[in-house]
């Protein structure tokens, strides 16, 4: 055996056809692997974004429901359902005095 480094070109010359394929096949994957994780870095940061859109979305409808619970309560407290009443008074906060 020679003391000389081989090159790449050259170890690749050399190698069984089952080492060739295998480390072709290696590499291969190794790209498709990077590649995956920016698709899903990106669909992570798209989620992340459709969550936050989701939160604010539920935000926005339980500040309306309030509303229209309390126009109702105020209103026509008479035709609201046992549960319109139950959530309306979840929602109650006790206000201190001198607050």
């Amino acid at each position: 055996m020679s003391d000389t480094p081989r090159t790449d070109e050259a170890k690749w010359e050399t190698a069984p056809a089952a080492i060739v394929v295998s480390i072709y096949f290696a590499q291969t994957l190794e790209r498709e692997n990077v590649v995956l994780r920016d698709e899903l870095k990106d669909c992570s940061a798209a989620f992340d974004k459709q969550q936050e859109q989701l939160d604010r979305n539920a935000e926005q409808l339980a500040s309306k429901q309030a509303k229209i619970d309390a126009l109702m309560f105020e209103h026509c407290p008479i035709e609201m359902t046992e549960e319109q009443v139950e959530e309306w008074k979840k929602h109650q906060v006790v206000k201190e005095e001198g607050k």
